[in-house]
């Protein structure tokens, strides 16, 4: 292991000290004796202190000195002349370091030093020129210039300025406590207020989903487009897309979801959501394991109701070290078993003692784990479960979650996903096919201006339930029915019609008698009035279609007036 070169210098003018002061001592005793002088080992000890600081008293003698005393009268100053330059430069670097956080311009703002934060951190080492990390106690960060850190409260104003928050582009508040992280986004918001030149995007990591979808939906209701573009992310939620991107389900074989923590939900409705889009001639079999599984799953098909239309769900109750887990397979092999316990040790436990999980095929065991750092070193690099044809894979929430480009999909982007999603369902659902319908991908292969029409419609659905005297709310109470009213149907279509108008004007678009994608016309870039009844039975459709549409992504709409 190579050490840094100061660490290397820092160690030899140790060694020189010691050896200054030893060979002082033994140099001032011989000394001593010469010129008669005491030599009681205090005073010997004093006088040899007294060379660091070049004022040793019987150095004014005029007799010659011993050897080791004539190196040690040369080696003591030098080690003091090299503490002090070296505490000089330590401070003067971390002064720098203050001046160039404070000065920083379009950098990334960090606030906590725990897991998630430091995941996140190394994720943006590879696209941003320089973070700033805000943090109760420093943080090691292997040198890279790039990463400076402020040492505070990240919800004091004083903390973020100093960080620089009035400059920087993106706000990460990465702390243990969700409260806390709201409270330093919102702090976020108050400087940039009262001092940004420009907008500041926030995100603030909610670690309990519902809250975190509770969060989402207020701040979508609010009107207007306040400085800070503020979100709310849940580590859970987001990596459970990146696992069925990683491992994803690729046939009609069952599949097994162990344990039903967040994450455990998270992933069986992300599973469901993406088997929706996918046509299939009957429901994927899902077998779920969970001390309260019954009750968990009814609950998550409440409030997600596509999950039992594209899932054939058998629940049960078991508790961790009950019924041998092998009992309660399917008959047939699972493609996939997802061990999903939030308690890492329990999730391993589970997946090293339960041996029938074994014979299921390469990478057909996912472990669900807070940090790979320990874990995946064991499995991958040393080979602890090698001859089980590499079945275990260990997945790292943290790590695998902390990307900048997930969490900066924001609400609208979610709602925006949501409402392209429903729109391949009722697709495959009456047949239709790329072939006849260009439109008919997948979200990331969807041409960049339609993704952006689909954005400007989510982004206005606060304003349009405001207008009516509604709310959006995660749907937690699915009970509470809600149904728009015909005046408000049309009132709704009227507005996304203005609204998708101004839209086509702004991007250049003119009426013409037929659609021209090319030449950018269309014949219904009108007033309400002045278009066909189909163009506005499309627009009523929309307004219909918005409660189902949320209903999909989580969310309901909810009467407040």
């Amino acid at each position: 292991m190579a050490f840094p070169a100061s660490y290397v210098v820092r160690a030899v003018f140790a060694g020189l000290a010691v050896a200054a002061l030893v060979t002082g001592y033994i140099g001032l005793q011989t000394y001593a004796k010469t010129l008669n002088l005491p030599s009681a080992p205090l005073d010997l000890l004093y006088w040899d202190l007294q060379l660091f600081v070049f004022d040793s008293a019987p150095l004014d003698e005029p007799e010659p000195l011993p050897a080791l005393l004539e190196f040690a009268r040369f080696a003591a100053p030098g080690v003091t002349i090299y503490t002090l330059v070296d505490g000089a430069r330590l401070l003067f670097a971390a002064e720098l370091r203050r001046f160039r956080a404070r000065r920083s311009k379009e950098h990334v703002v960090v606030c906590g030093t725990g897991s998630p934060a430091l995941a996140l951190v190394e994720r943006l080492r590879a696209t941003s020129t320089r973070i700033v990390m805000i943090g109760s106690a420093p943080v090691a960060t292997t040198g890279d210039r790039r990463v400076l850190y402020v040492r505070g409260d990240a919800r004091s104003p004083a903390t973020l300025r100093a960080a620089g928050i009035q400059r920087a582009s993106v706000l990460y508040a990465c702390e243990p406590d969700s409260s806390a992280n709201t409270a330093i986004a919102l702090a976020a918001h108050g400087v940039a207020r009262a001092d940004g030149r420009r907008p500041l995007s926030a995100y603030a990591l909610i670690s309990d989903p519902d809250l975190c979808a509770a969060l989402r939906a207020r701040r979508l209701s609010l009107p207007g487009r306040p400085r800070l573009r503020l979100d709310f992310f849940n580590l859970d939620e987001l990596a459970a897309r990146v696992l069925l991107d990683r491992h994803p389900i690729v046939n009609e074989q069952p599949v097994v979801v162990i344990g039903l923590d967040a994450f455990g939900r998270s992933l069986l409705v992300e599973m469901a959501r993406r088997r929706r889009l996918t046509p299939a001639p009957y429901p994927l079999p899902v077998t779920v394991i969970d001390a309260d599984a019954a009750r968990t799953v009814e609950t998550v098909c409440r409030r997600f109701e596509f999950v039992t239309e594209v899932c054939a769900l058998t629940t049960y109750n078991a508790p961790p070290g009950g019924l041998p887990l092998g009992e309660l397979l399917p008959s047939e092999p699972p493609q996939r078993v997802f061990v999903c316990h939030r308690d890492q040790d329990l999730a391993l436990k589970t997946a090293l003692t339960s041996l029938r999980l074994w014979h299921c095929g390469p990478g057909s065991l996912v472990v669900r784990v807070e940090e790979a750092g320990t874990f995946s070193r064991a499995f991958e690099d040393v080979h602890l479960l090698e001859g089980l044809s590499g079945a275990l894979r260990v997945f790292a929430v943290n790590e695998e979650a902390g990307d900048p480009r997930l969490i900066g999909e924001d609400l609208v982007e979610t709602l925006a996903r949501a409402i392209h999603e429903s729109y391949l369902a009722e697709n495959a659902a009456r047949r239709h096919v790329r072939a006849t319908n260009p439109s008919l991908v997948p979200w990331e292969s969807l041409p960049s201006r339609l993704q952006a029409a689909n954005r400007r419609q989510a982004e206005d659905i606060g304003r349009k339930l405001t207008s009516i005297g509604c709310a959006l709310a995660p749907r937690v109470e699915p009970e509470l029915h809600f149904a728009f009213k015909d005046y408000e149907i049309e009132q709704l279509a009227m507005m996304e019609h203005e609204r998708w108008l101004r839209d086509l004007v702004a991007d250049g678009w003119t009426r013409g008698p037929a659609r021209d994608e090319e030449n950018r016309r269309h014949p219904d870039l009108d007033s309400w009035d002045n278009i066909s009844d189909a163009a506005r039975q499309k627009d009523r459709d929309t307004v219909r279609n918005l409660p189902r549409i949320l209903a999909t992504a989580g969310f309901q709409i909810v009467r407040v007036g």
